[in-house]
């Protein structure tokens, strides 16, 4: 009897261990560091997502050179429906800043699927003295590149999105391109840096440190995230929004079925009550989209885009 139970349990062991061996694995490439708040998405969907598709979900960065390397990676992939780049407004940003890559940001890619849109939020020092926006533009107009904003990079949505602002405003600040967000946040934090506009999952740890003021977001309505805060077109900017999108794309030659059933999967995912609330918490707004739609919006977002690099004549670090 004993012998039998023992038997019995190593078969069920070996049953299961064969079943993981042939769970297949999807990988989703993160084309910026740990902590990103691309990286925080995608492996905050990456467990629910893998049960839905009885899959390995896998998060992998491969940062650098304004995310194109991630990019390059991903559009050479086997198109077999395992490799899917999590793309932002970024992806068509650095596509237009960089002109001799290996891939086309737009026909390399399809769209597997959507996650939703992210506004921005403008953020100033402390040492400014500038506790609202209105006081904030005041003393800028008033001191024309004497103040400096910092970005993520050359040509990243941090940059863009503040460079459009000033455009809006009619402000001059001198750009700093840092590494990364998490250093632009230190450096406001520090006060040698007077403004940015960053994603708000930067800056969750940082609402209510005094060093930090929070003047207003990029959307066309107010964020979950921050209820309290004004937009800048309710400010006085009415034609003023800058958001981003995020979402999946795989190789241009995946098949439709596989890209679909990504996109049934990632629709039921981020529909679920509480990874909406998660969602919102990290300034997402989720939003589920057939394919279709989403390509649709990849085209506009491309166009629009690569008009904004020749407009604001950004060049490459």
């Amino acid at each position: 009897m004993i012998k039998r139970f023992f038997l019995t349990a190593i078969s069920l062991c070996l049953f299961g261990l064969a079943n993981a061996q042939d769970l297949r694995t999807i990988t989703i490439v993160v084309p910026f560091s740990a902590g990103s708040a691309q990286d925080v998405f995608a492996r905050l969907i990456s467990e629910p997502l893998g049960q839905e598709l009885q899959s390995r979900v896998t998060v992998i960065n491969k940062p650098g050179a304004g995310g194109t390397i991630a990019s390059a990676y991903v559009a050479s992939a086997k198109p077999d429906g395992l490799t899917y780049l999590m793309a932002s407004s970024n992806h068509h940003l650095a596509g237009a800043l960089f002109p001799n890559l290996t891939y086309h940001p737009l026909d390399s890619f399809r769209g597997a699927a959507f996650f939703g849109f992210s506004d921005y939020v403008l953020i100033t020092s402390e040492s400014m003295r500038t506790p609202d926006l209105a006081s904030f533009v005041a003393r800028v107009k008033s001191n024309p590149n004497k103040f400096n904003y910092a970005s993520a990079g050359n040509g990243s949505n941090t940059h863009v999105g503040m460079l459009s602002f000033l455009k809006t405003a009619n402000l001059q600040m001198a750009h700093i391109p840092l590494k990364g967000t998490g250093e632009v946040i230190n450096e406001v934090l520090s006060g040698r840096i007077h403004g940015a506009m960053v994603s708000p999952l930067s800056i969750y740890g940082y609402r209510d440190d005094p060093r930090l003021k929070l003047l207003a977001t990029s959307g066309s309505s107010r964020s979950d995230f921050l209820p309290n805060l004004p937009t800048l077109s309710e400010s006085g900017y009415a034609k003023f929004k800058w958001v981003a999108w995020a979402g999946l794309l795989a190789p241009a030659a995946t098949l439709g079925d596989k890209v679909e059933e990504m996109n049934r999967a990632v629709t039921k995912v981020i529909n679920d009550p509480i990874m909406k609330s998660r969602s919102n918490q990290m300034g997402i707004s989720p939003r589920s989209m057939a394919r279709g739609q989403f390509e649709g919006i990849l085209k506009d977002d491309w166009l629009h885009t690569s008009s904004l690099v020749v407009q604001f004549k950004i060049v490459q670090d």
